[in-house]
């Protein structure tokens, strides 16, 4: 019989000054399982794992009640450096839990904390190195990696001390497809090699197969289903184990001859090489290509905010930039003062809110709010910008189904008004929206395609590809 390296009974927290939390909470974690944490945003998973790594209660305020044990022992009489040796993390936001700006210095960085050898660390980054495929992320600054590249940084720190039980928090959130499937060959390893794994995550195709048991929250309350079969067999409406199977109507769109934005002959550094491209309003085209590609520095260049260093920028009006990290476009002192730096137009902003299910927080801090709010937020901001083109970087990363299709029917009205450039991995949500493909491969556009029933496998091909490019860079490792 397996042991249980995490039993929960009848575990509640209850933040400070509020009613959100979790209720009655009690399951366990057998050793070498894989465990898929779910539900809709803010059901109550961060709290969860909060608990299961530590933050609640010793950084996070609240009253907690039940019991939680790590093997045995109550999680109340474990020292903070114990759990730590024994229990990995991965934020959602991985930026927030770097302690270097160098990527080499940041994976031992554990290891220097608990007096580990200099021949040790080395011996443990070329474990590292062969198991993530880290060749080329190795000693770079940690802030001129795409979010996807920080993310698998994040997940070797994870694993530096050989944690038995790894705790990750939307980790496929800012992977490409690629990327993605090569963390779930990861998880299916460290499982076959004793580890625990409960990964939170709206997006699980990258999991199927090798989950043994499912945690589903909704509205603070657990429910659960001990295996994943039991799990694809309910009836709960969530992302799909295959993305290739799905039947979603395609957005045509009747595209009008405006070009609002046109990149000729555009380079950039050793990032982008000869980018033509052309932006129609009244159109969605959807960058897609995998991690470091290029996609977000062609976004600035079409901003602006980067001079090409040959090639010409012709565009209409300023583009409004959504980026993919909330907290870097928010200055407001509350949500509706955030959205007065957009708009002057106190009853137009009031009415946007309530669309997006934002009024109740019209006074909180921007930084106040959860994840999937602040995305909410900058559709907000958006929707009541007046611009010819609206760029957004990722805009469902880390969302649920449910506020998934929220954002897509939101981006498709501002396609009305406006040439819409989307960066995105989500393919659910490329299906959604997408009019038009742009594949950018090595910083040159391989493919540029109009998307219907006869390119769709042209679109499929691509994710195909991205996932085979991540697998011959391990080989080539």
């Amino acid at each position: 019989m397996a042991l249980n390296v995490i039993t929960a009974d009848n575990l509640n927290f209850k933040y400070e000054e509020s009613t959100e939390g979790i209720y009655d909470v009690s399951f366990n974690v057998e050793e070498g399982s894989v465990v898929l944490l779910t539900g809709n945003s803010g059901s109550g998973k961060s709290t969860l794992l909060k608990c299961l790594n530590g933050l609640i209660p010793f950084v996070t305020d609240g009253e907690l009640s039940g019991d939680l044990l790590f093997t045995g022992d109550k999680y109340s009489e474990l020292k903070m450096h114990k759990l730590n040796k024994s229990i990995g993390s991965v934020f959602q936001n991985p930026r927030s839990q770097f302690f270097t700006d160098n990527t080499t210095a940041e994976i031992v960085f554990p290891l220097e904390n608990y007096g580990y050898s200099k021949a040790e660390m080395v011996k443990r980054i070329d474990e590292l190195k062969e198991e993530f495929g880290l060749s080329e992320l190795l000693d770079r600054d940690i802030y001129t990696l795409s979010s996807g590249e920080r993310q698998m940084i994040a997940l070797a720190c994870s694993v530096s001390m050989k944690q038995k039980v790894l705790l990750f928090d939307e980790p496929s959130a800012n992977l490409d497809y690629g990327n993605a499937m090569k963390l779930g060959k990861i998880i299916q390893k460290l499982k076959e090699e004793g580890y625990s794994i409960i990964v939170a995550d709206h997006r699980f195709y990258y999991l199927n197969g090798i989950i043994d048991k499912v945690l589903f929250m909704d509205h603070g309350k657990l429910k659960v289903c001990d295996s994943e079969e039991e799990f694809k067999n309910g009836a709960y409406d969530t992302r799909s184990f295959d993305i290739f199977k799905l039947d979603i109507p395609f957005a045509h769109s009747e595209i009008k001859s405006e070009v609002v934005a046109k990149l000729e002959n555009v380079s950039y550094k050793n990032i982008l090489h000869d980018i033509n491209l052309k932006l129609n309003k009244g159109e969605i085209a959807v960058l897609v290509g995998n991690n470091g590609a290029g996609k977000t520095t062609l976004a600035k260049a079409m901003c602006e905010s980067i001079k090409p260093e040959s090639g010409k920028v012709d565009i209409k009006d300023v583009p409004f930039f959504i980026m993919q990290d909330p907290d870097y476009q928010l200055f407001g002192t509350s949500v509706i003062n955030e959205l007065s730096l957009v708009k002057d137009d106190i009853k137009e902003i009031k009415e946007c809110l309530d669309y997006l299910g934002l009024l109740p927080y019209r006074h909180k801090h921007p930084f106040a709010l959860s994840g999937g709010q602040k995305q909410r937020l900058q559709i907000a901001m958006a929707m009541l910008c007046d611009r010819d083109v609206i760029i957004f970087d990722e805009p469902t990363s880390g969302l649920d189904i449910y506020s998934m299709k929220s954002v897509s029917e939101e981006i498709l009205k501002l396609k009305e008004k406006a040439g819409i450039l989307v960066i995105s991995h989500d393919y659910e949500f490329i299906r959604h929206i997408a009019d038009r493909i742009v594949y950018l491969e090595d910083g040159k556009i391989a493919e540029d395609f109009y998307l219907d029933e006869n390119t769709l496998s042209k679109l499929n091909h691509i994710f195909i590809k991205m996932q085979e490019d991540r697998c011959n860079e391990k080989n080539q490792d």
